[in-house]
């Protein structure tokens, strides 16, 4: 080993250390890549396990509303009063509106007899019309006749 060549090797040495700090430096870029890739898809799997998580949580208070409004006897019974209630006004208000339906049919059957009554009275009026007509004709006829 020489003096003169040890500026050269010195320089070698920090080229191979360069050289391997380099090499690490980009496995080390490379693995915080990769682990930011897994990060965003964790965190992209997290926000749907959430959304999901939200959902179930919903639908188990939506089950434990309904489980808790069935488990009380008093509560059926309450619903069921206050249903029958609604049906006996719906059942008044259909009788109602039978009694309007059949006025209304009597009023139409009446008027539909009205106008019957006044077609015949019509025709029979044109046809008393014809006749006078006719006669009208018939006396013109015999007094020109005569003169």
């Amino acid at each position: 080993m020489n003096l003169d060549d040890l500026p050269d090797q010195l320089q070698e040495l920090f080229d191979r250390a360069r050289a391997g700090l380099n090499a690490q430096i980009t496995k080390a870029r490379t693995a915080v890549d990769s682990l930011n890739a897994e990060k965003a898809v964790a965190v992209r799997q997290l926000g749907e396990l959430r959304a999901e998580h939200k959902q179930v949580q919903s639908d188990l208070n939506s089950a434990r509303e309904y489980l808790h409004r069935g488990s009380t006897l008093a509560g059926l019974d309450r619903e069921i009063t206050a249903q029958r209630k609604a049906l006996d006004a719906l059942k008044h208000e259909k009788a109602e509106l039978e009694k309007a339906v059949g006025a209304l049919t009597l009023k139409r059957t009446e008027a539909e007899a009205h106008v019957v009554t006044l077609q015949n009275d019509a025709r029979l009026a044109t046809a008393e019309r014809a006749r006078a007509q006719e006669m009208m004709v018939r006396i013109k006829n015999q007094l020109q006749q005569w003169s």
